[in-house]
């Protein structure tokens, strides 16, 4: 199949950088996923990470890996790496032009970006008792699995001028602070018979099942008044 995408090289494209990235950290149902997807419509979800083929996920094969880790969620099981690294990264974009191929011999291509675009990354946080902080986007052994990291730049250089521009919060952004703001709640953790209000954000109907997750079970942690 002949990607989408144009298939470029970097010295034609440049490297394009972004910064002071906007984030929201969800950890939601399926049926919420779909209510932004809805939101977003009609978009193009393109893999990140590893050796790609160029063409876009399938919204559903994203749903239902996603769907699939919720699962696994309520019944005690924390997702498999290899189901994550399905959808680790991706670029969810209404415009073609934000993104490009670079080819690898024989194998595939790279996914390079062109333009800010918001991104979508599996994601986990981890709980410093030193500090009392909950940390998003931590990996290690005892980092706690919660759903995606969206995000967007509020900075980037142009990747062929090396100029720094502001971005303009645009339309697939600005529906996702709007979703998380009505279809989600800020988590109030509790801790050691303290409770602690983060910004990392939990789905309004996940608060019926949330505490039995495992690695919460693990380290002591629930969620105020589930």
């Amino acid at each position: 199949m002949t990607p989408i995408l144009r298939i470029s090289s970097l010295e034609k494209e440049g490297i394009y950088q972004g910064a002071k990235w906007l984030k929201f950290q969800v950890l939601c149902q399926r049926d919420e996923l779909e209510q932004l997807f809805h939101r977003l419509r009609p978009i193009s979800i393109f893999p990140l990470t590893g050796i790609v083929d160029g063409n876009p996920i399938p919204e559903e094969v994203f749903l239902s890996e996603y769907e699939s880790w919720i699962d696994g969620l309520k019944e005690g099981r924390i997702p498999e790496d290899s189901s994550i690294k399905k959808i680790l990264a991706a670029a969810f974009t209404d415009d073609l032009e934000s993104l490009w191929l670079q080819e690898v011999s024989g194998k595939g291509f790279l996914m390079k970006m062109a333009k800010p675009t918001l991104l979508v990354q599996a994601h986990s946080f981890s709980y410093s008792e030193m500090d009392g902080e909950f940390r998003p986007m931590s990996m290690g052994l005892n980092s706690i699995f919660w759903g995606l990291q969206f995000s967007f730049p509020g900075v980037y250089q142009d990747a062929k001028t090396m100029e720094l521009r502001e971005v303009e919060r645009g339309k697939l952004f600005e529906q996702v602070r709007l979703w998380v703001r009505e279809a989600t709640r800020a988590t109030p953790f509790h801790v050691g018979g303290i409770r602690i209000n983060s910004p990392i954000r939990l789905g309004k109907e996940c608060f019926s099942w949330i505490n039995r997750h495992p690695q919460l079970q693990s380290q002591g942690i629930s969620i105020h008044g589930c």
